[in-house]
């Protein structure tokens, strides 16, 4: 039967007792226990029908009230509803798969209105001994007459057939139910539905009862909100679920005080929380006088550290499954990881998990982007091979369509940004780049990115300023831009500076090519050309070059721009790392 028909055909009041019914028994469950934003998600789906809403809420609705997202959201550029709403029919999907339902609650397709679905017609509100309506589900009776096989000596009845069909069913299930084990986790058959990002409930800040402290309270609560919200590996949970109940918990907890000294500074604790064990894992107090406050910039570097894509958060999710590639989070929190140490078995795995999160969400920017980066480092690899050739297409291709997926997010324009920086378009690079920083002003990775590409681009001052920007907001992994400080310092002159920075780099960052090359030439300028040359030797070892191998093919191993490569060449010949002539 048609579902809207049947929806009509029983008594509404009965449809909202099997939709409460329902709601209660799904948020009870194991599955939408571990998703507490897609549980408040069909909360509020829900308790929008049961008040009356006969129509699908809005998505501007949707995202404002159920999932935590800003009053200056834009529905008609950040399909975040949408992609939420698709992750959730999956997820009930998944529920009904495994529970046997006379009725199940469905959201269709292009709509966000909760319905219920039959597995036969409900009973009519008009009668209960009406006859049933074609395509309902009949009950199987016995016929007058038995069946007879065609061997005379073995009459057959239904029964005997009957039975036969049960055990092929119970076979098929049991086929069924071996594919859907090994739909999901590491080395499965089947990717599985995208996991969500870890959801952070942000506590209102414990102050004293001054005006002047609840004032301070309140604009620390904003800096803070409006820091995180910019992170795409974190999610906020709202202060109230809809229908005004209590939160659901989030994953994190993050806990504030603030307490204004005699003197009139102010002393601020962050403390990061685990629900899961009700552990305090991440911790940072700070002392801020009367000129930092109410703006708070000092609170910058903590946001970064808290949900940048090294950030504490992402980095206690890995800590906790190390082996966990599921699309969704775990698979970008796995890319970010191999952006520390990059190995072809890992770069396999991690590709083929952010195509699994790109399927089931096609547009989603933060995968698409970095599913691009991670075919631009095969091209540059592989640069001279049809294989090279092939990844730099893809990596153009992805990078195109995440911004024209999400042109006015942050991870949208910075993939275009690379993209065109990299085929030496410094004014498209800069215009793009700067845009995606202008959303996102704590994410340190892309500070320092930019102030990469615009050295590149021979915007010196501009540059530095920006490493050394991503460098205060978030040095726990310097990587790329730390090294790019000393190698800019180094050549300056600046050698007990450049030394500085390299010694400060946490592990496993000295591991990394660009290290060893930078190292290399600090070592030689400050007068120790064994140790420098001892560098280089780990360095061909780590891309397998021979010990004649030129400059120019040893950094094409790991580094993309040409620009680059040349001066960072010609710094290695003039330091006296490799001959001259070499």
């Amino acid at each position: 039967m048609d579902q809207a028909k049947a929806n009509e055909i029983q008594d509404p009041a009965e449809v909202d007792r099997i939709i409460a019914a329902e709601l209660e028994a799904l948020l009870d469950s194991p599955m939408f226990t571990r998703s507490p934003v897609l549980s408040r998600l069909l909360q509020f789906l829900v308790e929008h029908r049961l008040r009356g809403g006969r129509s699908s809420p809005k998505a501007y609705a949707i995202a404002t009230e159920a999932l935590g997202r800003s009053e200056d959201f834009d529905p008609a550029v950040d399909s975040y509803p949408r992609v939420m709403v698709g992750r959730l029919r999956s997820l009930l999907d998944r529920y009904y798969a495994d529970t046997p339902w006379i009725h199940r609650l469905r959201v269709p397709q292009g709509s966000y209105e909760v319905v219920v679905q039959y597995r036969s017609a409900p009973p009519s509100a008009r009668s209960a001994d009406d006859p049933a309506e074609e395509g309902d589900v009949k009950a199987a009776t016995a016929p007058a007459t038995p069946v007879h096989r065609r061997a005379p000596s073995r009459p057959g009845d239904r029964g005997s057939r009957f039975g036969r069909w049960i055990v092929v069913l119970i076979l098929l299930a049991l086929a069924l139910f071996t594919l859907w084990t090994l739909r999901e986790g590491p080395g499965r058959l089947f990717a599985g539905d995208p996991v969500p990002v870890p959801l952070l409930e942000v506590s209102p800040p414990v102050a004293g009862n001054l005006p002047q402290s609840r004032a301070l309270a309140r604009a620390l609560d904003g800096k803070l909100r409006d820091g995180l919200r910019r992170f795409d590996m974190v999610d906020l949970l709202s202060a109230k679920a809809p229908g005004g109940a209590a939160a659901r918990t989030g994953d994190y907890r993050l806990d504030t005080s603030l307490v204004r000294t005699v003197e009139g500074d102010t002393d601020v604790t962050l403390v990061l929380n685990r629900v899961a064990d009700q552990r305090a894992i991440w911790s940072q107090q700070m002392r801020l006088t009367s000129d930092e406050t109410p703006e708070f910039t000092a609170i910058e570097p903590l946001i970064a550290q808290l949900a940048g894509d090294y950030g504490v958060i992402v980095r206690d999710q890995v800590q906790r499954q190390p082996d966990n590639y599921a699309a969704g989070f775990p698979c970008l929190a796995q890319f970010n990881r191999m952006r520390q140490m990059r190995n072809a078995a890992t770069a396999k795995r991690v590709d083929t998990c952010l195509r699994a999160t790109i399927e089931a969400n096609p547009r989603d920017p933060v995968a698409l982007t970095a599913l691009s980066l991670v075919r631009y480092a095969d091209w540059q690899s592989q640069r001279l091979t049809p294989e090279g050739r092939e990844a730099l297409g893809e990596a153009r291709a992805i990078a195109l369509r995440s911004y024209e997926s999400s042109p006015n997010s942050a991870p949208g324009l910075f993939a275009m940004a690379r993209a065109n920086f990299y085929a030496g378009n410094c004014a498209g690079g800069n215009a793009m780049g700067e845009a995606a920083l202008a959303l996102n002003p704590y994410d340190a990775d892309m500070s320092g990115f930019l102030g990469l590409f615009k050295l590149v681009c021979g915007q010196a001052e501009e540059g530095e300023a920006l490493l050394r920007r991503s460098l205060q907001l978030d040095s726990s992994y310097p990587g790329v831009p730390a090294v790019t400080l000393a190698f800019v310092l180094s050549q300056r002159g600046e050698q007990a500076e450049a030394q500085r920075i390299l010694d400060h780099m946490p592990s496993p960052s000295n591991l990394e090519p660009q290290y060893m090359m930078v190292r290399a030439v600090v070592l030689a300028r400050q007068g120790d050309p064994a140790a420098a040359r001892a560098q280089w030797r780990r360095l061909l070892a780590y891309t397998r070059q021979p010990a004649d191998a030129s400059p120019e093919t040893v950094l094409g191993r790991f580094m993309i721009t040409p620009a680059v490569i040349e001066r960072a060449a010609a710094a290695l010949r003039d330091s006296g790392v490799v001959p001259a002539g070499a």
